[in-house]
């Protein structure tokens, strides 16, 4: 197995995959969800509406993989799970859409079709005004892909993913600089202060 190919699958893995945290409730990635987080995000980071909002964990992720430009058809079967320190979430090969089983090309025939990629995904410090989603491991089958071979897998990925770091591992998302994101049980939850009135 080739480390291009292998940095293929690391890409779809990013976007998504994992094995979920005990205990963390699951969701699944889909169109609506995108439209479903961005209006919290709206509410709560641009219009400054509400205070605070939460998103369902499988809403965020579908919003995250809207940012990185990634397709995102109805018909994906991934399960998503949050919990206070990770975003987890984990699919079969042949859960796959046809384009990204396209992408990993000869990988997706030398693997059984109920093979399950996954991906885990923290959410790392981060500057004030940023939030740094970070891929921290990816496995294959439940067999951990190692460090060194990782990193030599994702070294196109940024390439493909220009929202991406040339990592190919950390997306940054850009928050109102008093603003603030953090996880929880199945959840993304968003807080920013209301507008200052003017005397």
């Amino acid at each position: 197995m080739s480390a291009r190919r292998l940095g293929a699958l690391a890409a779809i893995c990013l976007i998504p995959c994992a094995t979920a945290a005990q205990g963390a409730a699951f969701g699944r990635l889909s169109r609506a969800g995108v439209v479903r987080a961005q209006a919290v995000v709206d509410s709560v980071f641009l219009d400054r509406k509400a205070p605070e909002g939460t998103i369902e964990g499988g809403d965020w992720a579908s919003y995250l993989m809207a940012r990185l430009g990634a397709p995102l058809p109805d018909s994906i079967n991934f399960l998503v799970a949050v919990d206070n320190e990770h975003i987890t979430l984990s699919g079969r090969i042949q859960d796959l859409p046809p384009a990204a089983r396209a992408m990993i090309g000869p990988l997706a025939a030398l693997l059984d079709s109920s093979t399950v990629l996954a991906a885990e995904v923290v959410l790392a410090p981060a500057m004030k005004g940023l939030a740094h989603f970070r891929l921290r491991a990816v496995s294959v089958g439940n067999i951990p892909v190692p460090e060194l071979l990782l990193q030599s897998m994702l070294l196109n990925v940024g390439d493909r993913y220009p929202a991406l770091t040339k990592s190919g591992r950390d997306l940054f998302v850009e928050i109102p600089p008093d603003g603030r994101l953090t996880l929880a049980a199945g959840a993304v939850r968003l807080a920013a202060p209301p507008p200052t009135t003017p005397p």
